[in-house]
């Protein structure tokens, strides 16, 4: 007969019904209240605070965006009965946040159906890929049931190593795009080689253990299916024995899982070893201990990090793989030697050494953890809100124009002058205020500052100290609250405008082109793409692809630039067009990036950031595709046909959509994760694109560009280029996947052909030869915006 448990697990009718009462308080607080910006939830049913992962999460968040509001909800273990009020705050928290952060099973968060705003992130508290978890166990005791829910809802998880992200797609039933190489945040620790020292130095201080002795680390995993059944056989080590035979020069810690029973409370009588079971993480054991012993532990992969030795005791190695299984074979995570009797222990880890195939281990399992996972899985998850852009406000390329309003021309235009008048109100008294010596960048084209902002700053600020950089990044978000709440932060950017010298956007600002300003105020347009490739703005008001002219003029859009700059003398007039302006007042300067681009001890840098988190690219020839941004989301070219083709040259292909765009390819495409397209290009050997403005970014480091265009008349049609299409590419047009293949194999683009084409476009001042330092297109611009922020 079934039991109630085993049919809560496998019917999703059961497992809403269980979760009812929260599932409709969910219902109601996610139509009554918005997400919060910068809200993080932190969910555990295994935890009592904020320790392991979350403990450097929180403290990471914290640096990154002091003002995020961080809550927690915890319970020490799944068996603990949930406070009432968590009837009323976990809903309500769950349907305002913006991230929410679980690190193991949580069975309230499976039923609800999520809005789109929320992140759902499973930092699992396992590193590696061990043992067979989640979905991975179907069909085997203790695994999902058909028709559970369990996991399915992940929008995000991070894992350890590139190499493992479908072992951890197929344990949570979600697609491998899903599933990010970003490493586990509580191995940040293992990289400070001070810090383990104090850490190692503190523990055997606390528990008196002497410089001269060694420590043995007991610390096996459980046997059971989970939380509610965990065990472990204590009297299969003979404790007392293994305590004599070392001697006084040996101190053995043991430390059971979480989920299992102390020892000291199983077997009160044992002596000769010390029990720190009471020791909620193993982090700090694990830098302490001169050898692990383990058995089917993930915490190798962590002491891996330590260069240690390791013992696997292993007495019931066939029972245990046939009931739980690993993702590969059990010799593939054995780097010391197997004990399979007790006897054998004290042996073993006097004379035990780091395996020979240690390296190769730990670049298989935990390539991503650097001492950097916390920072990385902050800036690029948990900080970066989802669906933050309604894509039907987006222009082609990228280029939030005026936010569209739904409805007729009329009602557009209403809500247009009523916009106006209102800014006007706000802003008059505030004109008042004295300028500063200060700068404002405002952007709605990035989640987060962008390196073009962040390089610019760090020029100002070495040439202008006493100038102040404030910078003002956000994206418009979907639907009408979100739209409330950005008008929010656009009246924070109308005191900082007010009390500037210089205003710098790099795409169209409401602030910047509806308002009148003070003279004494510069506003500087640094479009966000390096060349003039697709017309956009005004050159194409009323076009298919543009704005409705109306509208854009009710909106004075693209009004109000002091100083417009571009990246070469034929882009000037292309601009002059596009913003309205004279062309006197567009100026050569590129962005900052090319200084990015043309250094090479950055690109170096870049590079092996790109090795340590993607091994398998490091001495292949890759070819990056990067098609541009379509407002339907389309991509009009078979990856994953794209990718096969090329491999059979000898060439792999790493995909890169556009930031707005959001693909799902399947686990046969490589997309190269937290790595942005400009980045990849400094391993590129190849780009591939359609109509993408990075071909100017492929031409400034030299890698031969092709088109793969398949719809070239219906493009060309609807959307009209400042450039010869046909004419001025730095390399071959071709219609299908073969054909590329075939150009690609011949080398029809040459180094040659990306450098002259670069020299034409993205004009560096003084053109001088690339090194290590250099930021002479940032310190071009700082210039001009010191001295209008300073009159000198």
């Amino acid at each position: 007969m079934p039991t109630l448990r085993s049919m809560l697990r496998g019917s999703a009718f059961l497992q809403k019904w269980r979760f009812a009462p929260y599932i409709l308080a969910y219902a109601i607080a996610r139509r009554t209240r918005p997400v919060r910006p910068g809200r993080v939830l932190f969910l555990s049913d295994s935890r009592a605070g904020f320790t392991g992962n979350f403990a450097f999460l929180e403290a990471e968040i914290r640096r990154q965006q002091p003002d995020a509001d961080i809550r927690g909800v915890f319970k020490r273990r799944l068996r603990a009965r949930r406070p009432l009020s968590d009837l009323v705050r976990l809903p309500w928290l769950i349907a305002t946040a913006q991230t929410v952060v679980v690190d193991d099973f949580y069975p309230l968060i499976y039923p609800l159906r999520l809005r789109s705003e929320t992140r759902l992130l499973q930092v699992w508290h396992a590193a590696g890929a061990f043992k067979r978890v989640g979905w991975s166990r179907e069909g085997l005791p203790g695994g999902p049931l058909p028709g559970s829910l369990a996991h399915r809802n992940y929008t995000d998880a991070s894992v350890s190593a590139e190499s493992i992200r479908s072992d951890y797609a197929e344990a949570f039933a979600i697609d491998v795009e899903r599933v990010h190489a970003l490493g586990v945040p509580r191995t940040d620790v293992f990289f400070d080689d001070d810090g383990v020292q104090r850490t190692a130095a503190a523990l055997r201080k606390r528990y008196g253990i002497k410089k001269s002795q060694k420590i043995a680390l007991f610390a096996p995993t459980f046997r059971g299916n989970g939380q509610l059944t965990a065990t472990y056989d204590v009297d299969a080590v003979p404790w007392e024995k293994l305590a004599a035979d070392l001697g006084d020069e040996w101190v053995v810690m043991v430390k059971m899982h979480p989920f299992v029973t102390p020892l000291e409370v199983q077997r009160p009588h044992v002596t000769g070893v010390l029990d720190v079971s009471g020791e909620r993480e193993l982090n700090e054991l694990l830098m302490a201990a001169d050898v692990l012993v383990t058995d089917y532990s993930s915490a190798i992969f962590e002491y891996s990090l330590l260069r240690r030795p390791i013992v696997f005791f292993c007495p019931d190695l066939e029972e245990y793989t046939a009931a739980r299984d690993f993702y590969y074979p059990f010799e593939a995570y054995v780097t010391g030697p197997l004990v399979r009797e007790g006897e054998n222990l004290a042996s073993a880890i006097r004379t035990a050494t780091v395996g020979a195939d240690a390296d190769a281990f730990r670049e298989r399992f935990m390539s991503a953890c650097d001492g950097r996972s916390s920072e990385r899985i902050t800036r690029e998850i948990i900080l970066a809100r989802r669906a933050d852009v309604d894509t039907a406000a987006v222009a082609p390329g990228g280029s939030p124009a005026p936010t569209r309003v739904r409805g007729r021309i009329g009602g557009q235009l209403a809500v247009a002058a009523l916009a106006r008048v209102g800014l006007a109100i706000a802003y008059t008294p505030l004109k008042l205020l004295p300028a500063q010596r200060k700068v404002v960048m405002i952007s709605r084209e990035h989640p987060e500052e962008p390196a073009d902002f962040a390089d610019l700053r760090d020029a100002i600020t070495a040439l202008a100290p006493s100038v102040r950089v404030v910078s003002m990044v956000r994206m418009v978000p979907p639907g009408l609250a979100g739209k409330v709440r950005y008008s929010i932060h656009m009246l924070a950017q109308l005191y900082q405008v007010a009390t500037a010298r210089v205003l710098i956007v790099d795409t169209y600002s409401i602030v910047a082109s509806v308002l009148h300003h003070k003279d004494s105020l510069t506003v500087m347009q640094i479009w966000h793409a390096l060349g003039a490739f697709k017309k956009f703005g005004l050159s194409i008001l009323g076009q298919e692809e543009g704005r409705d002219a109306r509208l854009a003029k009710a909106m004075r859009m693209h009004e109000g630039y002091d100083v417009v700059l571009t990246s070469a003398e034929e882009c000037r007039g292309a601009y002059a067009e596009a913003f309205g302006t004279d062309v006197s007042r567009v100026v050569v300067a590129p962005l900052p990036r090319v200084d990015r681009l043309r250094d090479p001890a950055r690109a170096a840098q870049t590079r092996e950031r790109i090795y340590a988190r993607h091994p398998h690219l490091r001495g292949a020839r890759v070819a990056v595709f990067a098609p541009t941004f379509r407002l339907d989301g389309t991509v009009t070219v078979d990856a994953a046909g794209l990718g096969e083709a090329l491999r059979a040259h000898g060439i792999h292909t790493v995909v890169k959509l556009h930031p707005l765009m959001h693909g799902r390819f399947g686990g046969g495409v490589d997309t190269a994760d937290g790595f942005s397209t400009q980045e990849m290009m400094l391993i590129a050997d190849v780009f591939i694109t359609d109509y993408s403005s990075a071909l100017y970014e492929a031409a400034v480091v030299g890698v031969p560009s092709y088109f793969l265009v398949p719809d070239l008349d219906e493009y060309l049609a609807s959307r009209d280029f400042y450039l010869d299409y046909r004419r001025d590419l730095p390399g071959p047009i071709v219609r299908t996947v073969p054909e590329l293949a075939a150009a690609v194999a011949a080398g029809k683009a040459t180094p040659a052909d990306a450098a002259a084409f670069a020299r034409r476009w993205v004009q560096v001042p003084g053109d001088p030869e690339p090194r290590a330092g250099a930021t002479v297109c940032a310190d071009a611009i700082a210039a001009r915006v010191v001295a209008a922020t300073t009159g000198r």
